[in-house]
């Protein structure tokens, strides 16, 4: 009997030291951030950078708020929640491509056995940087435990602009007549010479959907406001890249000087295969992040 009346008064002892309360905060924030953001992608030829870009937005995070009192009247902290809100990102890229040559058969029309002939292209110094602005919708779980915070879960981008430029491109045109033995390199009324010029257009991606992750510390201001700083990774599961593709190379050989180009996310390497330079576009950024956030 006085054992069990001990084993009571521990039980009772170990209960009243230990105090758990929960209830549910609504958190409030601003944020932005900055880093590595760009279009990923490989090409069939030339080579392909990165850039830099960022996001900024609001948030809203609903906790599952617990607080606990060890024996020794320690507060310990423990939040779960879910995340989520509506933010602008950033992503930037470039593409510099080898010498593009193409050799089509024509026809110049004329009534002789010398008509045909081999149409010449070369497209030198070709590079072209090109960017993407989505509208991103996070739905995330959040666990924090003290000061430490962890984000993870999915983005959903919605693309709301892009384009691309280039700049000082040279285009080389000859025709070279097989039964004449004779290459026109010359002749720029007929199209024919070599030809500098930039381009520049827009870009059309689609929805992505993006595996998101993100940690790091929280500080506390006073009692309503938190400062969070931390890192995050965001990576595109889906192709965004169009699938209309377009010729790459638009001239008249009547302009030939005013010719522009596609970009090379979204047009052929060569009309007669279909090949294109790229099959596949992710977007991807990586880089620190800075939330304000008011609790209420």
């Amino acid at each position: 009997m006085k054992k069990m009346k001990k084993i009571i008064i521990i039980l009772i002892a170990a209960m009243s030291s230990v105090y758990v309360s929960a209830q549910a905060t609504h958190e409030y924030s601003v944020y932005g951030s900055g880093g590595f953001s760009t279009l990923s992608y490989q090409l069939s030829q030339g080579d392909k950078s990165g850039g830099a870009g960022g996001e900024f937005g609001l948030g809203y995070t609903l906790f599952f708020f617990k607080e606990r009192v060890s024996e020794t009247g320690k507060i310990l902290r423990q939040n779960w929640g879910v995340h989520t809100g509506l933010g602008f990102g950033f992503y930037n890229a470039k593409a510099e491509l080898k010498d593009v040559r193409t050799v089509s058969k024509e026809d110049d029309g004329e009534p002789d056995d010398y008509s045909e002939f081999e149409l010449r292209t070369t497209l030198s110094g070709y590079k072209e940087t090109h960017n993407a602005v989505y509208l991103n919708i996070p739905v995330m779980a959040t666990f924090q435990f003290e000061q430490i915070y962890l984000l993870g879960g999915f983005k959903f981008g919605v693309p709301i602009g892009g384009q691309y430029k280039t700049e000082d491109a040279t285009l080389t045109n000859s025709a070279y007549y097989p039964g004449l033995g004779v290459e026109l390199t010359t002749q720029e009324f007929a199209g024919y010479g070599k030809f500098t010029n930039s381009s520049d257009g827009k870009l059309k991606h689609k929805v992505t959907i993006m595996l998101a992750l993100e940690s790091g510390w929280n500080w506390r201001i006073n009692d309503n406001f938190w400062l969070y700083t931390g890192v995050y990774f965001d990576f595109g599961l889906n192709n965004v890249s169009n699938d209309d593709k377009k010729k790459f190379i638009n001239y008249d050989s009547a302009n030939a000087k005013d010719f522009t180009t596609n970009s090379v996310l979204s047009s052929y390497r060569d009309n007669k295969t279909l090949a294109v330079f790229t099959e596949k576009v992710n977007v991807m950024a990586v880089g620190v992040k800075v939330r304000l956030a008011y609790i209420k």
